[in-house]
């Protein structure tokens, strides 16, 4: 699997890459406790470190420690444009069954389905504007669409509007053939533009990445939830490489 930095904006393969670095930095270790899952997820930006600082009281970027969670995004969203952020990451277990998502597809830029007893078995979506942008096999090849063969009516095609995969997505989990591919879905990079989706209250750590106005360095923050407040942020400032 593969993503981009929303920091640094590169080509979509690049973004696929840290998607999957992600997922194999945060998610491994469970995944090794329950064989579910292998991996996407944070793009650790590569580089010198410049400045470290972890923050237990008081606040950044409006960002107040206490702050339940849904203020905490609404607090992001209206910083998102001045740091040039289209992206959060959300750290949540994989889940089984695609009604989570029920007209929430077009929240997330990345959809993965995967076999849970089965990890290399999987398919990724990339989403953008409401779309899907980009299929992927395992290994890295794009599709035009998926399942492949034949063209059916519940096949989801590159181009694609989220509404219309929603229900097609429906009819491969009730069939025999796919179901298995919903027994262990991924969706992690949550657009910011998008609603407040309750699912992220289930996640113990955000991210956030963003270049400095210099352009010289990177910063992300990390922001750690617990009981359902924000209880720490930490930062890390990186040189560009």
């Amino acid at each position: 699997m593969t993503r981009i930095n929303p920091a640094l904006q590169p080509c979509l393969p690049v973004r696929i890459f840290w998607a999957v670095l992600f997922l194999c930095c945060f998610i491994l270790p469970s995944c090794q406790k329950e064989d579910l899952q292998p991996g996407p997820i944070i793009d650790p930006v590569e580089g010198r470190i410049l400045a470290t600082d972890t923050l237990r009281s008081g606040g950044l970027l409006g960002m107040q420690i206490g702050d339940p969670y849904e203020e905490v995004y609404e607090t992001i969203k209206t910083i998102a444009l001045d740091k040039n952020i289209d992206i959060l990451w959300v750290t949540n277990p994989q889940f089984e069954g695609i009604e989570v998502l029920k007209g929430k597809l077009g929240y997330y830029s990345d959809l993965r389905l995967s076999n849970r007893s089965k990890p290399s078995e999987y398919i990724l979506f990339e989403i953008e504007k409401d779309r899907i942008k980009t299929i992927y096999d395992p290994e890295g090849r794009q599709l035009p669409k998926w399942p492949a063969g034949r063209q059916y009516r519940y096949t989801i095609n590159v181009g694609d509007p989220v509404d219309l995969v929603y229900p097609k997505l429906l009819q491969l989990q009730s069939s025999p053939k796919y179901k298995e591919y919903f027994s262990a879905i991924a969706a992690f990079a949550k657009f910011i533009s998008k609603p407040y989706d309750t699912r992220m209250s289930a996640s113990s750590e955000w991210y956030l990445n963003y270049r400095q106005p210099d352009k010289k360095s990177v910063t992300r923050n990390t922001l750690l939830f617990k009981d359902g407040t924000l209880q720490e942020i930490r930062t890390l400032v990186q040189a560009t490489p």
